[in-house]
């Protein structure tokens, strides 16, 4: 069996707003892990206790959704026939080296040795890996199409050398350590249609940018027409913004579970049979919007509604089955496949880099347009929205993707971190509150948070300085390889209600160590003194931790760190 590292010098960096179709990252239909036959050393649990300085996992019951392992027998997951995606999340403790063996006989593994794998996450933590892999064929060997780990392609058309004769399965082992997995999904890749369009389609052009199915009502559409396939270039001679609706009738042959995807470089919704099944949201050229639902044999009604926005257009939709590769319902071009400018990127120096820019995260709306990021040459960087002082995401790995600042119009003027990236809850980090159960403020007004600037250290690394209801805060965030150190000093007269300050949110807060919570379901980690005393909530389906603020002679400090 030959063993293949994952090192950082082969790494295949994703192009920045994007796409084209053989990139195409789809939901994966869920393998039930419930199902599979488990080696001696193999457990089911319903969850994990684990630190990163934990010699072994724990199980917790309530369930099968997770497997652990604590030792060397393999653990089969598939037994491909063909082509096929593979997806799951890993947890590995210290020393843990998880080994997933491909069909060919090679091994990929994943070890926490940081000189080998810097985008994996800290021992305790959940971290994706997703694999596209294309079997021997005829005219070529195996290849590893796409691999990434946590979100982050560290491989891409990667030649596999020649496999045994038969089938061999996917296996997951633990070399040395313990480890645990869960959220697998899998997908053969047959190359089979699945579906086609009953007849031409119609659609409508509108000379304006109109973003919701009812902004449609009452507007004359300047052309009128037929097509074969979906297709953005039925725009093609029209300046500027600009909408479409596309209404067609899809013939199933068989009934059975169908998945959508839908892409666009605009704002594009899809309906089935009348039902909106993928409501009108923008993104950028290479996001995909899935939906998965049960069809009929017979036709169906598919409407799709494009509206044109600054970035790059593009519009495609694929239609799918569990064993297949996603068919392309829309014609040759509709989504964009030509060679980019080249990815313009910052890469963080010894001394830090500091820049300005919009961030979106997602599901916002709304770009944050007074955001700072931060780039240090420990490999952690940062980025804080400066009009509400909150912590925005924080990563490890590269530092920053600027095309869409930097590359020729500077549209839509959005940096985009490169490596493995955690997002703590976006919102002000201190807020008043009448009590321990009033409701976390989602932003707060200048007349209540304003920002004051910001000062170098020595080493390059900003402090920055804000009022928030005449206190008055210096923030300091200061990373080191897998940790971000971050401190409030606090100054002022003691307000009328009490503050607080939130350290965390997330689905899932749990107390691992003392003074240390694995947050939103071991996403990351915060690490605190374990002699302060902090709040943990329920509020509606999210957790919160909070620190109560008190000023002895007017001035107080806000210390914890965030790890992962």
């Amino acid at each position: 069996m030959r063993k293949l590292t994952l090192l950082l010098g082969g790494l295949c960096i994703s192009l920045s707003g994007l796409y084209t179709a053989a990139c195409a990252q789809t939901a994966l239909p869920r393998l039930d892990l419930s199902t599979l036959s488990l080696p001696a050393n193999w457990q089911r649990a319903g969850g994990v206790t684990v630190g990163p300085e934990s010699t072994a996992i724990k199980s917790k019951p309530g369930g099968d959704v997770i497997l652990i392992s604590a030792g060397k027998d393999p653990l089969t997951l598939i037994t491909p026939a063909s082509d096929f995606s593979l997806e799951f999340d890993v947890l590995m403790a210290p020393n843990a080296d998880a080994v997933l063996i491909l069909p060919n006989g090679e091994a990929l593994s994943l070890d926490h040795a940081r000189d080998i794998v810097p985008l994996l996450k800290l021992p305790g933590l959940w971290q994706p890996i997703r694999l596209d892999y294309r079997a021997e064929s005829n005219l070529a060997g195996p290849i590893l199409e796409r691999l990434l780990v946590n979100g982050v392609v560290v491989r891409e058309g990667y030649k596999l050398a020649q496999k045994a004769a038969g089938a061999r399965p996917v296996q997951l082992v633990a070399q040395t350590g313990s480890l645990a997995i869960r959220h697998a999904g899998y997908r053969a890749l047959e190359n089979r249609k699945v579906a086609n369009w009953a007849g031409p389609l119609t659609y409508k052009l509108y000379g304006e940018s109109i973003e919701t199915r009812e902004g449609l009502a009452g507007k004359t559409p300047v052309k009128a027409d037929t097509i074969s396939n979906l297709s953005y270039n039925v725009s093609y001679g029209r300046p500027g913004r600009f909408a479409v609706l596309f209404d067609g009738k899809l013939n199933v042959p068989a009934a059975g579970d169908y998945q959508f995807d839908l892409v666009m470089g605009g704002v594009a919704g899809l309906w089935v049979d009348g039902k909106a099944v993928i409501p009108m949201v923008y993104d950028e050229l290479g996001a995909t919007k899935t939906y998965t639902t049960p069809l009929t044999a017979g036709i169906h009604a598919i409407e799709v509604m494009f509206s044109r926005s600054w970035p790059r257009p593009g519009l495609g939709l694929f239609i799918s089955q569990a064993g297949t590769r996603p068919q392309a319902l829309h014609a040759d071009g509709s989504v964009p496949e030509f060679s980019p400018p080249g990815q313009v990127t910052v890469q963080a120096e010894a001394r830090p880099t500091l820049i300005r820019s919009f961030i979106q995260l997602p599901g916002e709306l709304n770009k944050r347009t007074k955001s700072l990021s931060v780039g240090s040459g420990t490999g952690l960087h940062y980025a804080v929205d400066l009009s509400q002082m909150a912590l925005l995401m924080a990563w490890k790995g590269d530092f920053a993707d600027v095309t869409q600042m930097w590359y020729e119009r500077g549209e839509p003027q959005l940096l985009k971190p490169m490596g493995t990236l955690v997002r703590p809850s976006p919102r002000p980090a201190f807020a008043l509150l009448a009590n321990a159960n009033a409701a976390w403020p989602d932003s707060l007004n200048e007349d209540v948070l304003t920002y004051g600037g910001l000062v170098l250290n020595k080493e390059g690394l900003p402090t920055m300085e804000y009022t928030l209801a005449g206190l008055t805060i210096r923030e300091s965030l200061r990373p080191t390889s897998n940790r971000l150190d971050h401190t409030f000093a606090v100054t002022g007269n003691v307000p009328a209600q009490p503050i607080y300050c939130r350290l965390a949110a997330g689905k899932i807060i749990e107390e691992v160590a003392k003074g240390l919570f694995a947050i939103d379901d071991r996403s990351y980690y915060i690490r605190v003194d374990p002699k302060v005393n902090l709040v943990l909530r329920q509020l509606g389906t999210q957790q919160e931790l909070m620190m109560p603020v008190s000023l002895k002679d007017g001035a107080a400090t806000v210390q914890y760190s965030l790890e992962f």
